[in-house]
């Protein structure tokens, strides 16, 4: 679905990413690693958000750069970090808007009703009529997240990529946005591509670990092959612990 071929990025002569070759596996992909790792840089790069890179990145056994926008928006959904919105639109308004490709695709009652499904899925149906702008951290990043996944909400294997996104969740909502994505990649056949800091997160939700520093890959495969007390001291420069207790693991930065 997804091939990078000897990925890089230069901005202002510094090396962002270097040599990246990869390829998207089916499930849940979680990206981890030390801030300015490289990786906000390279789900952008993926997703097509950042276009003046060298090499090569095929997605459907097409070149990513020959995708119109439009046509992308289609079948691959991106949420940033970012939840900020100028204009005092309701939460109902910005959930609204990730129809906008799909949306003549449906009958206007079809996509309304998608539009409250996703709300209702996020717990913010009850702020449809309230301007974004008074929300919470929290409920912003809800309100985003839902307008993301309402992109491509009745698609089947669709590619979607999330850049911490669980930075401003409380416990309850971090559950539930866990357990809607993996619902979705269980019904839906959909490839989750997911920037964390959390690595207990990350070792129970994830198929896959790409574990970067210095933007390059350190190493990649699955969790029990990537989350180990070596590879992480290697990146994090810090002894991370491991204790595997009832098929569960633990890490903890205090010994």
């Amino acid at each position: 679905m997804l091939h990078v071929k000897n990925l890089n990025l230069v901005r202002s002569n510094r090396s962002i990413l270097k040599s990246i070759n990869f390829e998207l596996q089916d499930g849940v992909t979680a990206i981890i690693g030390p801030n300015g790792a490289g990786k906000t840089s390279l789900i952008k790069c993926l997703g097509g958000l950042v276009k003046d890179y060298d090499g090569h990145i095929n997605f459907l056994e097409r070149n990513l750069s020959s995708y119109a926008p439009k046509e992308i928006a289609k079948i691959r959904a991106y949420a940033s970090q970012s939840n900020e919105v100028i204009f005092p639109f309701s939460a109902y308004d910005i959930v609204n808007l990730g129809r906008y490709a799909r949306g003549d695709e449906l009958s206007l009652f079809e996509n309304n009703q998608i539009v409250e499904e996703v709300m209702t899925s996020f717990d913010i149906y009850n702020l449809k009529d309230q301007n974004f702008n008074t929300l919470s951290g929290g409920e912003k990043q809800r309100v985003q997240l839902a307008r993301v996944f309402a992109q491509i909400w009745e698609l089947e294997g669709g590619l979607i990529f999330l850049d911490e996104p669980t930075s401003a969740l409380d416990f309850s909502h971090q559950v539930r946005l866990f357990n809607l994505l993996t619902q979705k990649k269980e019904s839906k056949n959909w490839k989750i591509v997911i920037i964390l800091h959390d690595l207990q997160a990350a070792d129970m939700f994830a198929d896959n670990i790409v574990l970067m520093n210095k933007g390059e890959i350190f190493k990649s495969g699955t969790t029990s092959g990537v989350l180990t007390e070596d590879n992480l001291f290697q990146v994090y420069q810090t002894q991370i612990k491991k204790v595997t207790h009832k098929d569960t693991s633990l890490y903890s930065i205090f010994s």
